[in-house]
């Protein structure tokens, strides 16, 4: 990814590295403000971080569900009626209004 950025600063792209976290990261590098080691490391930070608050939040999601079955059920119910056994889409699950 980040020889991608660097490859599109090189070839004057007029985003330069980009205007997004790792683009001001990357620019923070090339200023010599901070080292590429230090990016890698942010870059892992958030990536875990992502990873733990998703997993965070499907362990809650279960643990209220087991805690109110009456939900569970109800949400079950909802996802059988609305995608029956077809592959979720976003169509679909944007009609689950309980689970939701």
């Amino acid at each position: 990814m980040i020889e991608a950025r660097q490859e599109k600063l090189t070839n004057e792209d007029a985003n330069g590295y980009g205007d997004d976290y790792f683009g001001m990261l990357l620019q923070s590098q090339a200023n010599s403000k901070i080292s590429m080691q230090d990016i890698v490391d942010e870059c892992k930070t958030f990536y875990l971080a992502g990873h733990e608050t998703t997993s965070a939040l499907l362990t809650w999601t279960a643990v209220l569900l087991a805690m109110h079955p009456e939900w569970q059920e109800r949400a079950r119910k909802e996802v059988i009626q609305v995608l029956c056994s077809n592959t979720p889409s976003i169509d679909g699950l944007a009609q689950l209004k309980i689970v939701r």
